[in-house]
């Protein structure tokens, strides 16, 4: 038996050495490695792996696994004690997630992990957001990160040189993105920066697995059913959760402007607002054929950024006085000049009274009911704009005519909202994840003791 200053270590029949008679398997063998031992004059050619005389501590017998050396026995781990592949694994489930989740924002309604106003928002709306595959043809850039950080995973269970060329790829890849957020955009977006960090700390474990790392740590842990359904959860869960989201409640300050036996519609809207502008004809377009049974009320929300949004919201209160709301709403949605001289145009060539229209511009009471409109929703509750309430689902920023016909033939039902909550749905996962783990790991362990 040999000592080391930290542990017994043990001469195992057939040269191994294992530590208090026992040898590392499994989960000991990844987090600790498996220590191999041969006789000096047997490793001889192979001095280059061995530490002779003194012994590596912290952080660099970590990283490297030469254990202590005996006078007479040469000692050395093929197995690094850090799991590098599982690292990487972890790190590629994350960006997994982190991607899955903003192809979901991209693709839905209305965004469940980042608000319209975050820096996830402005990403979103950029140039880069979207990538060209022909005319009128773009593809979500998240769609190519689920593909690449997917394939990131897949290679990890399957070739040790494909996963070090595919996570090069995408860490080179990750740092264009980080630079366009921090230098070009001037905008961070979460999910981004977490995909993208953990694309480069990805690629770092990649290169930190040597061939006898990857066979050995490829076979440790857990099967590879188990590390598959990780995959599948990283992938599925963020996708399937704006499909089975409880849809938040009507704030009780919009449900005071609903009508009993209505199709009740009620939209926060500013005029100088580009999305507003554009899903001003969508609404209009699907509202029409309800006619009557539609209750349609849109609330004025300006934004202090836009310089010609407050004066705009208190020309269409004006124009409803004069029983010209929606010709009003639907002119200052279309005209390109809403400076103070522009609106005036508008109103004259809808026939509208001037000296009224001005007088009623310059009433206190008009500009009142701008300012109790606008705050009648405020972040975090209000995450964008347009906001629009049709029945019980909110509908944020621009829709598709498809969501909003939708929207209005759940409300003309009268269905309920349905689906469960956040934190019930985290558990769920949770639970799903820990099963995995639990039952994948049990069957790596008898397995490999078998």
């Amino acid at each position: 038996m040999l000592s080391s200053p930290s542990k017994v270590l043990v001469l195992l029949p057939g040269g191994r050495l294992g530590m208090e008679g026992r040898e590392f398997s499994g989960f000991r063998r990844a987090m600790k490695g498996r220590f191999i031992a041969w006789a000096v004059s047997a490793v001889a050619p192979k001095a280059a792996g061995i530490t002779l005389g003194r012994e590596l501590t912290g952080i660099w017998r970590g990283l490297s696994g030469v254990l202590h050396a005996h006078g007479d026995i040469g000692y050395r781990a093929p197995v690094s004690k850090l799991p590098w592949l599982v690292v990487l694994r972890a790190l590629a489930l994350v960006a997994l997630a982190a991607s899955a989740a903003l192809l979901s924002d991209y693709l839905s309604d209305s965004p469940s992990f980042c608000g319209v106003a975050s820096g996830c928002g402005a990403v979103r709306r950029s140039a880069f957001s979207h990538v060209p595959l022909g005319e009128g043809t773009f593809v979500p850039l998240p769609a190519f990160g689920v593909a690449g950080f997917a394939a990131l995973y897949g290679c990890s269970l399957l070739s040790r040189r494909l996963t070090q060329i595919v996570a090069a790829v995408g860490a080179a890849v990750a740092l264009y993105l980080l630079y366009v957020q921090v230098f070009v955009l001037q905008q961070l977006c979460w999910l981004c920066v977490t995909a993208d960090v953990s694309a480069v700390l990805a690629a770092g474990a990649a290169f930190g697995l040597g061939p006898d790392t990857w066979e050995a740590e490829a076979r440790s842990w857990l099967r590879p059913w188990a590390w598959w359904a990780f995959g599948a959860l990283a992938l599925g869960a963020p996708l399937l959760w704006p499909v089975v989201k409880l849809a938040p409640p009507v704030p009780a300050r919009v449900l005071a402007y609903y009508r009993p036996g209505k199709i009740n519609v009620v939209e926060l809207a500013d005029f100088q607002c580009p999305a507003c502008r554009r899903f001003a004809g969508i609404l209009k377009n699907e509202l029409a054929p309800y006619g009557e049974r539609v209750h349609f009320v849109r609330l004025n929300k300006p934004l202090a950024s836009h310089a010609f949004a407050e004066h705009a919201a208190r020309a269409a209160v004006c124009g409803e006085a004069q029983g010209r709301a929606e010709p009003m709403a639907e002119a200052l949605f279309e005209t390109e000049d809403l400076s103070a001289d522009g609106i005036a145009q508008v109103a004259r060539r809808l026939g509208l009274d001037s000296a009224r229209f001005d007088a009623c511009l310059a009433d206190p009471a008009t500009r009142a009911r701008v300012e109790r409109e606008a705050a009648l929703l405020v972040p975090p509750e209000l995450e964008g704009l347009p906001t629009t309430y049709i029945g019980g689902k909110r509908l944020l920023g621009v829709q598709s005519p498809e969501a909003v016909a939708d929207a209005l033939k759940r409300a003309e039902k009268g269905d309920s909202a349905v689906g469960i909550s956040g934190s019930v749905y985290l558990a769920l996962v949770a639970l799903l994840a820990l099963g995995t783990l639990r039952l994948g790991a049990r069957r790596a362990a008898r397995a490999e003791a078998e």
